[in-house]
């Protein structure tokens, strides 16, 4: 998100107000938003990468090609997004838009990573396809704790030992305040305009 001009001094967004405030609990909010729904496209990616591994084998062992498994485990609807119109989407595949960063100057590069894994297209257990930018997206829900825990997990890569400690979200803080940081070295401020879809304190 651009901004306009701050000064140098103004380290925290309590030097913002209120405004500035809750555009940073927004951006935060958003940045949540990326990194579950990323983790779940990486889930499903390794789903179907298991799935045709397996498919293969079968097939060697002279058995008739069974076809791809449409049904893969946890995306049946059991996920879902809310939008901010208080629609539940659910997910049975899941991709970013633009998953990469690219080359190029310092500016092409920051604004790829800007704009990576911020808009997603999704498709429901019936064959509808949605895309949805992550501003759009007000809640992300699961009909059980399992399948929410898994989505966690996947985004922490399963990892053990010091790094696993890490709680949920904090990917999405360490992005936010190296954004923040970022636009306070350039001389850009946050925008001290209210986002209208905003939630309230």
């Amino acid at each position: 998100m651009r901004s306009s001009k701050r000064g140098h001094h103004d380290e925290h967004p309590a030097a913002w107000g209120a405004p500035g405030m809750v555009q940073a609990r927004e951006m935060f909010w958003q940045n949540v938003t990326r990194e579950m729904l990323t983790s779940l496209a990486m889930q499903r990616a390794r789903l179907v990468g298991f799935a045709e591994t397996q498919r293969r084998q079968f097939i060697a062992q002279g058995n008739p090609d069974p076809g791809p498994i449409k049904d893969l485990p946890g995306f049946d609807g059991r996920v879902a997004v809310v939008t901010r119109h208080g629609d539940r989407i659910p997910i049975a595949d899941i991709t970013p838009l633009f998953a990469c960063s690219i080359g190029g100057s310092s500016q092409a590069r920051a604004l790829s990573e800007d704009v990576q894994c911020t808009v997603f297209q999704i498709r429901t257990p019936s064959g509808e396809v949605y895309t949805f930018p992550v501003h759009e997206i007000r809640g992300v829900h699961a009909l059980s704790e399992e399948a929410m825990q898994s989505m966690k997990d996947e985004s922490q890569g399963g990892k053990d030992g010091a790094e696993g400690d890490v709680p949920f979200g904090f990917a999405a803080f360490t992005s936010l305040s190296r954004e923040l940081e970022a636009k306070q070295s350039d001389g850009e401020p946050m925008d001290t305009e209210t986002p209208t879809d905003a939630p309230e304190d």
